[in-house]
């Protein structure tokens, strides 16, 4: 501990020298890229329209669509894995998912919304989590800069069974620096 001391105190009279290192640029990956630059036409307005923070929107659509790669977003056109409910009247798409009951994953088979445009799957999207009573709670004056708590709330209010839904949330945002997308 001396040593250290004594260094950072050369340092300071300017008789030591500092090694800086140049940052590392940071990048993300070419798929997580092209989603963000294409889909901006319709997340900028679905937060600005239901108050959802654009991060939150974009780790949920990137985590749940792997960035619009997934079957269920090719063939679908679902990028926030809404399923189907009785109200419903839509077409469908069913497939094998993995789902959790009590911490424990099984495999299930399960019919999920299937959308003719993208454009109608964001809609959806917004008009599912800010009409529904179990999401009132996001609603409630959540800062919209607090991920961890928006990630938290949508999960606790039973956006998907995953009991680690929402820290795969926040790594998208942090991992990805979706926070810096307005």
């Amino acid at each position: 501990m001396l040593k250290h001391l004594l260094s950072f105190a050369l340092i300071l009279a300017g008789i030591g020298s500092l090694s800086v290192t140049s940052p590392v640029e940071f990048t993300r990956p070419q798929k997580v890229q092209d989603y963000i630059r294409k889909y901006r036409y319709l997340y900028q307005p679905l937060s600005a329209e239901s108050n959802v923070p654009v991060p939150i929107i974009l780790a949920v659509a990137g985590l749940e669509s792997d960035w619009g790669q997934s079957e269920l977003a090719r063939f679908a056109n679902n990028h926030f894995g809404l399923k189907v409910k009785s109200d419903w009247d839509g077409q469908t798409y069913c497939k094998q998912t993995v789902e959790f009951w009590e911490y424990q994953s099984y495999n299930a088979r399960e019919c999920f919304r299937k959308y003719p445009l993208i454009r109608e799957s964001y809609s959806d999207f917004g008009q599912f989590i800010t009409t529904r009573p179990y999401y009132r709670s996001l609603f409630t004056g959540l800062p919209s800069w607090n991920h961890r708590v928006w990630a938290e709330t949508l999960q606790a209010c039973g956006y998907a069974t995953d009991p680690e839904y929402a820290e795969k949330l926040l790594r998208l945002i942090w991992r990805y620096r979706l926070y810096e997308i307005q």
